[in-house]
C-alpha cells in the first residue's frame, strides 16, 4: 500500500476555504510537540478566532489526564483557538462539538459508522479513532479556548507503537486503502463551524441531541471512575450542559462532568 498522505499549505487553504473563519489562518508544521501548545502560543499573540495550527507528526501529543497521543504520519493532529464568551461556555462543552465534528467527518471521509464516547473519545470497531483535548485559559479577560482534535485517518496500523494497535484503528486500516487527509480536513472544519455557530446562537440543546444519538452507551449500565470514587449506574442521558446523567442504584440521580467510562458487561 502507498505511503500515508501529508497535509501541506495548499492543502490546507483548499480545505479551509469554504468557511467564514475556522482555518482561515493556519500554521501549517512538519512536527510539533503538541499543537496545542504551538496554538497557546499564538493566543498570546493576539490570534484570532478560528487560527488553525496543523502538524503532520507530534511527538508529545496529549490526551485526557496527561495522557499521551501516539501522532505518527498519516493522522490528522490539529489544534483551533476558539474564543466563547460565558454564555457560549455553559450551552455545551467544546470537547463534545469537536468530538461530534470528527465522528460525522470520519463518518463521511471512510463510508464508515463511528461512535461516540463520552466524554471526548470517537470509536470505530470498538476501537479509538479520535480524541478531542479542550483546554481552557484566560487571555486578558477573555476567554480562550485550543481545541485540540486527533483523528487516525491515513495512518497505517504498522505505524503505531504495538500496545497501541490493540485499542486504536484509523480509517486506512479499516477500509484496507488509503483515504485523504485534506478531504477528512474539509468536512471536520465545515461540520465543527456549523456546530459552533448553533451553539453559539442557542441551538445548544439541538447539537447535543446529535451528540446523544452516536452514543451507544447512554441506556446501558457504566462505571465512571472520578478522582476521588467510583460511580456505578445506568447512563439515562446528557444534561443542557452535556454532562453524563446516571441513575444510581436506590434510584438517586448523579451528574458528572468529567470522568473515566465504561461499560458494565452482565456476568
Amino acid at each position: 500500500m502507498s505511503e500515508p498522505s501529508l497535509l501541506d499549505e495548499a492543502a490546507v487553504a483548499r480545505a479551509a476555504e469554504a468557511r467564514s473563519s475556522f482555518g482561515k489562518r493556519a500554521l501549517v508544521l512538519a512536527e510539533a510537540a503538541s499543537t496545542n501548545d504551538r496554538a497557546r502560543e499564538l493566543a498570546r499573540e493576539g490570534a484570532p478566532e478560528g487560527t488553525l495550527v496543523v502538524a503532520r507528526r507530534q511527538t508529545g501529543g496529549k490526551g485526557r489526564l496527561g495522557r499521551s497521543w501516539a501522532s505518527p504520519e498519516g493522522g490528522l493532529y490539529l489544534s483551533l483557538l476558539l474564543r466563547p464568551d460565558e454564555a457560549m461556555l455553559h450551552r455545551a462543552p467544546l470537547t463534545l462539538l469537536g468530538g461530534l465534528a470528527a465522528s460525522e467527518a470520519l463518518d463521511a471521509a471512510g463510508r464508515v459508522a463511528t461512535s461516540l464516547k463520552w466524554p471526548n473519545d470517537v470509536l470505530l470497531s470498538g476501537k479509538k479513532i479520535a480524541g478531542i483535548l479542550a483546554e481552557l485559559t484566560k487571555e486578558k479577560g477573555e476567554n480562550v479556548v485550543v481545541l485540540g482534535v486527533g483523528m487516525n485517518v491515513d495512518t497505517p496500523l504498522d505505524a503505531f507503537p504495538k500496545d497501541v494497535r490493540k485499542i486504536a484503528t484509523s480509517l486506512r486500516a479499516e477500509k484496507g486503502s488509503p483515504v485523504s487527509l485534506e478531504e477528512t480536513l474539509r468536512l471536520f472544519l465545515g461540520l465543527l463551524e456549523g456546530h459552533y455557530h448553533t451553539v453559539r446562537d442557542g441551538g445548544g440543546a439541538l447539537v447535543l441531541s446529535r451528540a446523544a444519538d452516536r452514543m451507544p452507551m447512554l441506556g446501558t449500565r457504566v462505571r465512571v471512575r472520578l478522582p476521588d470514587r467510583t460511580l456505578e449506574g445506568k447512563a439515562t442521558g446528557l444534561n443542557a450542559t452535556g454532562a453524563l446523567v446516571l441513575e444510581v442504584d436506590g434510584g438517586k440521580r448523579e451528574v458528572v462532568f468529567a470522568g473515566d467510562v465504561e461499560e458494565v458487561r452482565p456476568a
